[in-house]
């Protein structure tokens, strides 16, 4: 049996900010807006068709229309619970076969999703994902591998229809699912649906013709000698898609992807060499039993005579000239060469192979594997590079707005403050014009007994305090704001500063290996990636600054001068 991934069942809750109007929107490729928070949840860019292959909520057998309308029903969900760590919805993610279509990937996941209804009481919102282009280390998957996976997003209540004292009902959540209250019913409920998962992906790969061999036991349960590969995290696995270099997956691609591959590549040489054997024994047997024929047909031979089978005693009361004419010719088949690394079309790695010269011997093609693997993560860090530029012009256009807003509220500020200036010398003024209206005010002891002019003089010097109190907490905010851009400005150079530094250092390997292979690398790049690997040359590197200026094209000198030369 071939291993297969497995269904996994997570808890969404508030403990870890997570919320269900952000948890749906995203499955489903939705814009909803989240009452208890405020905040819009805009995922429309998936939309249905390229990235979501079926999006749609169901709901139990007799409930409203508002438990298959995906906003009134989350919201309505999140409304139900009032602890601040509670949880507020469980994601229940079921991998699709490989080679089903669109269509059947839809119908599987729906089936799946009405099993849940009939079992818990609950909506379920149904999102039937594309699997992304690209594995956990950024690795472009091929096309056969690129799947499905569907999310079965459901609350943590089931959905009932309450009766009311005055005989009224209506429909409403109830108390928290018992089934996954607890961890002992909780993981027996779960193999269940994760046997009824198993029993779904085997009918449909079966009704397309493909292998039925998916079962929902671990390994252990299995009595397989396995180790399960180990995950990476959602954070990594972002990181990495991005083209950004993690401890994990550096740890991932050194134990158990290169020593894979490695193995993948050895035995499909040693599986070439078995077969091209094979076809040299049969155009042998073909050959010895033509040449028989053609005896008997000659009458040198009986019809009834057999070859021989060889030996070496056969052989030995022959001349060597004899057996050689004899023996059918027969070469020692070549080694497969193992395949160059691939990446997705117009790439700067498919770019490079697109140049580099073929080669002749193994040396050679080892040599170009070496350098075409090194190119693929100069690729990778020129596109982190890239999305690290453009994060630099985001953090720098909203740092020049917060400081804009922050000038703008100092300017708010001083006017405020000559304003409040004015209105207290104002008062001042009248309380010393007026000494014995302001001793009568005193002595009554009472703020109604106070003059009508003093109150309005002091109420307008109130508000204008209050103002400038406001203007000064909106401008310690800003200052906020802006202390946080300057560490994140920090953040983003010290960012760069390491991957321009890996960039110089792989781009000096691939100098090391070939200078034909490295000139040839310079001379597909583009403005942009120039630019870069020119930034990325460090102070006293002349091999990497003598490898961008022998790829630039010659530029007209005044005088001819003689060119220096490094030695290597």
């Amino acid at each position: 049996m071939v291993p297969h991934a497995r269904p996994h069942l997570e808890v969404h809750s508030r403990s870890k900010t997570h919320s269900a109007i952000a948890g749906v929107a995203y499955r489903l490729g939705l814009r909803l807006y989240d009452r208890r928070t405020g905040i819009w949840h805009d995922y429309r860019k998936r939309q249905v068709g390229e990235e979501i292959v079926r999006a749609l909520t169901i709901a139990p057998p007799g409930a409203p229309a508002w438990a298959s309308d995906p906003h009134e029903l989350w919201s309505r969900a999140e409304a139900a619970e009032k602890r601040k760590d509670a949880a507020v919805a469980r994601d229940y993610r079921i991998p699709i076969p490989l080679g089903l279509s669109d269509t059947a990937a839809g119908d599987m996941a729906e089936a799946m999703a009405r099993y849940l209804v009939e079992q818990l009481s609950v909506p379920v919102s149904i999102g039937v994902h594309r699997d992304n282009v690209v594995d956990a280390v950024g690795e472009a998957k091929p096309e056969e591998k690129i799947g499905f996976h569907a999310h079965l997003y459901f609350p943590t209540r089931s959905l009932e229809q309450m009766v009311g004292e005055d005989g009224t009902s209506e429909w409403a959540f109830g108390p928290k699912l018992v089934l996954l209250a607890s961890k002992r019913e909780g993981s027996a409920f779960v193999d269940q649906l994760n046997a009824r998962w198993a029993s779904l992906a085997n009918q449909f790969t079966r009704e397309a013709g493909l292998a039925a061999d998916y079962d929902h036991r671990s390994y252990k349960r299995m009595e397989l000698d396995l180790t399960p590969q180990p995950t990476l995290g959602a954070a990594a696995v972002a990181m990495e898609r991005k083209g950004f270099f993690t401890r994990r997956g550096d740890a991932l691609r050194g134990d158990i992807i290169l020593p894979s591959r490695l193995y993948e590549a050895a035995h499909a040489v040693v599986l070439a060499e078995q077969q091209a054997r094979a076809q040299a024994d049969v155009a042998r047997e073909a050959g010895s039993h033509q040449a028989l024929d053609a005896a008997v047909a000659l009458g040198e031979v009986p019809p009834t005579a057999t070859p021989a089978p060889l030996s070496v005693c056969d052989g030995a009361s022959e001349s060597p000239a004899v057996a050689m004419e004899q023996a059918p010719a027969f070469s020692e088949p070549e080694m497969p060469w193992p395949p160059l690394p691939e990446d997705a079309p117009g790439s700067l790695l498919m770019r490079f192979r697109a140049v580099a010269p073929v080669p002749e011997t193994l040396e050679a093609h080892q040599a170009l594997s070496r350098v075409a693997r090194l190119v693929q993560v100069i690729g990778r860090i020129l596109r982190a590079l890239s999305e690290l530029g453009d994060r630099f012009r985001d953090h720098e256009e909203n740092r020049g707005r917060r400081m804009a807003a922050k000038l703008d509220t100092d300017a708010q500020l001083h006017e405020a403050r000559i304003r409040r200036a004015a209105a207290r010398q104002q008062l001042d003024r009248w309380e010393a014009a007026h000494p014995l209206k302001m001793w009568a005010a005193k002595a009554s002891g009472s703020e109604d007994g106070k003059p009508v002019e003093w109150r309005a003089l002091h109420q307008e010097a109130a508000v204008l305090d209050r103002r400038v109190q406001e203007i000064k907490g909106s401008r310690r905010r800003h200052q906020v704001h802006l202390d946080a851009f300057d560490q994140e400005a920090v953040v983003l150079k010290q960012q760069r500063a390491e991957r321009e530094g890996r960039l110089a250092q792989v781009v000096e390997r691939v100098r090391a290996e070939s200078l034909v292979l490295a000139d040839k690398l310079m001379s597909v790049v583009n403005d942009e990636e120039r630019a870069r690997i020119e930034g990325a040359a460090p102070q006293g590197a002349p091999l990497l600054h003598r490898l961008v200026e022998d790829a630039s094209p010659p530029k007209p000198k005044p005088s001819p001068t003689p060119r220096m030369t490094y030695p290597r």
